[in-house]
């Protein structure tokens, strides 16, 4: 069947605005139907005769259209998405994370995952973008996001934060005690022989660095020992570096990392030294990501209940979006798994 003047018009200005700009007018107009008739075709619901069908479904694919999904939502009145922004999604632990969020999700909504790359400005970016194209939510997952951004964004729309508390109507918190986490880790190579402790640590305008950095130093002081901390940063790549760095002038019996990634990059580097792990060097990270089981030796590490955290933050963002009442904040406990890279020999 040919297409109509109307058609061919419809088309042409398509095509001169950009092609997703047809909507169900347009396709009810070519066909000589109503809105109704093309939203029951295109929903696979109610009677359409076949032919008339067939019509249709060619009109749709000729102009490219792109049903609204945001506007389909608004209409029945669900959530449209919600936005998961994290600085690196290939850290596992936010892997994971963004699991227990879409496990928790179910059908409620769609999430949106953003990768941010550490850039505090693309995080803006990323944010005003999901709150302009109608997310209903944003959950960051870390806490490295500027405070007045986050007054600003929560005036439109609910806020998750990891790590990081506001005393804001429209914003949650979800936090690791990360104080406790490296205290533990800490004393666990202390009661393991080391004496000499070196901490891997993040950067100190991360709050969760800050609080891993606390930690230890309290449980090194506590036992009459010298903490030192190397600013490292978060991935494999610094770690390494620093630890060939560190190690080729320096002598330590103890690492404990800011997490595991940083922690597998420090192993690679000793071992290429020539150091043993445990026997020279014994070792514990941070977030007990599945990684952990596979290195030679398995890393010990401070457990995050991470898919559990990934779930609370969607009930209590779920809550501010339906404006139930809901705490604002869910404060997890963490726990040591010993592996072998910490054990005595």
């Amino acid at each position: 069947m040919l297409l109509s003047e109307c058609a061919r018009d419809i088309i042409e200005q398509t095509i001169a605005q950009g092609e997703n700009m047809t909507t169900m007018r347009d396709i009810a107009k070519i066909s000589n139907v109503s809105v109704s008739t093309v939203s029951r075709v295109l929903s696979g619901k109610g009677r359409v005769s076949d032919e008339k069908r067939s019509e249709i479904l060619r009109i749709i694919k000729d102009l490219h259209y792109i049903p609204d999904y945001h506007a389909k939502c608004m209409v029945k009145g669900g959530i449209i998405s919600v936005g998961l922004v994290v600085p690196d999604i290939t850290n596992p632990f936010f892997s994971e994370l963004a699991k227990g969020i879409e496990s928790e999700l179910g059908n409620h909504a769609l999430l949106i995952l953003m990768d941010s790359f550490r850039n505090e400005e693309r995080e803006k970016e990323l944010s005003i973008a999901l709150r302009d194209n109608g997310a209903k939510g944003i959950i960051f997952g870390n806490s490295h996001v500027d405070d007045d951004f986050i007054l600003e964004i929560s005036k439109f729309i609910p806020t998750v934060v990891f790590d990081k508390e506001y005393n804001l109507s429209n914003v949650g918190t979800i936090a690791l005690d990360n104080f406790r986490g490296s205290y533990m880790a800490t004393k666990h190579l202390i009661e393991n022989g080391c004496s000499r402790i070196l901490h891997f640590g993040g950067f100190p305008d991360l709050d969760v660095s800050f609080q891993r950095k606390l930690g230890y130093e309290k449980a090194m002081i506590e036992s009459n020992l010298i903490p030192k901390t190397i600013l490292t940063g978060y991935d494999q790549d610094s770690g390494y570096e620093q630890a060939k760095k560190i190690f080729s002038s320096e002598k330590y019996d103890g690492v404990f990392c800011m997490n595991d990634l940083v922690a597998v990059g420090v192993m690679k580097g000793l071992k290429e030294i020539g150091f043993s792990i445990p026997t020279d060097v014994k070792m514990v990270g941070f977030d007990d990501v599945n990684l952990c089981e596979v290195l030679v030796p398995p890393l010990t590490s401070v457990h995050q209940p991470v898919e559990e955290m990934g779930k609370a933050a969607v009930k209590m963002l779920l809550a501010m979006i339906e404006k139930k009442d809901t705490p604002k904040k869910y404060l997890f406990s963490p726990s040591l798994v010993v592996r072998g890279s910490s054990l005595k020999k």
